[in-house]
């Protein structure tokens, strides 16, 4: 147990607000260590600090509890969640629709009309971890933020990333088409923006 749990602890076992002093002698560490830890929990809102009547001059000392929330420290496992969701559309006749439908939601909130279309469209696969680099109308992905469910359920993965584009162009009215090759020669998918769709076509199918 890491100190930060330990103070989460010492503050819920407490019978009412701690004050620094108490938790420090209660995780037997240094006042000044246990107020930068202090401050941390403060900041996730698990704990909050109430000022004490003062007892002489100077500033009232402080007393700290804990709230009744989740810790959002700690490690995520999105990678386990994602592989679930796509085996359970990969069992959907209709699931590669429904991901690609997913995708261009999120594309649509992720795009920024106000600037360039390309341009917008690397920006938000870059902050998607998709690393890319881009020729023209090519977009080499050098990266998958979801390699494991990608290679175990491409049509799922695959049709939400390509969703997803689709999604960032029809936000700057680009009636050009997303398409996706995934692991070309093993070691990154190619998307190419274009040509335009046909009028009355859907962004994603």
């Amino acid at each position: 147990m890491d100190l930060r749990e330990e103070l989460l602890s010492a503050l819920r076992a407490g019978d009412g607000p701690q004050t620094l002093a108490r938790l420090a002698q209660a995780v037997q560490r240094p006042p000044t260590t246990v107020r930068f830890h202090l401050a941390g929990l403060l900041d996730d809102g698990l704990a909050e600090a109430t000022p004490l009547p003062p007892a002489g001059p100077g500033r009232p000392q402080l007393a700290y509890s804990a709230r009744a929330c989740m810790d959002p420290a700690g490690s995520r496992e999105f990678g386990l969640l994602a592989g679930a969701l796509a085996a359970a559309l990969d069992a959907d006749p209709d699931g590669a629709a429904k991901a690609a439908r997913s995708g261009h939601r999120l594309g649509t909130v992720q795009a920024d009309p106000c600037t360039g279309t390309m341009e917008d469209l690397l920006s938000v696969l870059t902050g998607m971890g998709f690393s890319p680099t881009a020729t023209g109308s090519r977009i080499r992905l050098q990266r998958c933020p979801f390699l494991e469910a990608a290679r175990e359920h491409p049509a799922i993965t695959c049709s939400v990333h390509r969703g997803l584009m689709q999604g960032v162009l029809d936000a700057h009215g680009d009636r050009r088409r997303a398409d996706l090759d995934p692991f070309v020669d093993g070691d990154h998918c190619l998307a190419t923006i274009g040509p335009p769709r046909s009028a009355g076509a859907p962004a994603v199918r």
